[in-house]
């Protein structure tokens, strides 16, 4: 074996598109992210829906929420977890409304 024949083993630097291709992850794609965007929406809707409205509130974000878990499947858990906290959110902003004596159809900021 000659000294020569070592120097064709020698591995060219990456580049940044090589680096890119090999170690980055794959980007979400636009549905995915539009799920993820509205299972947060109805997330977010759900926390309020405890205090402000939840019969309308509260629809709507069991709607975002459905709409993010169709659009994800089964691939992404964040739907799942959207659609959780939207109906508990009903479900509870329901139960305070019937319990304290507010109308659970309108904004009560009291």
């Amino acid at each position: 074996m000659s000294a020569n024949d070592s120097t064709d083993d020698v591995q060219q630097p990456m580049t940044q598109l090589d680096y890119a291709e090999r170690r980055l992850e794959d980007r979400d794609s636009g549905t995915q992210t539009a799920a993820s965007l509205l299972s947060a929406l109805a997330c977010g809707l759900g926390v309020l829906a405890i205090w402000f409205a939840p019969m309308v509130i509260g629809f709507f974000a069991i709607g975002f929420s459905i709409l993010g878990l169709v659009m994800a499947g089964d691939r992404d858990r964040f739907g799942k977890i959207g659609m959780i906290v939207a109906v508990s959110g009903w479900l509870i902003g329901a139960i305070l409304a019937v319990i304290l004596g507010r109308n659970p159809l309108s904004v009560g900021l009291a």
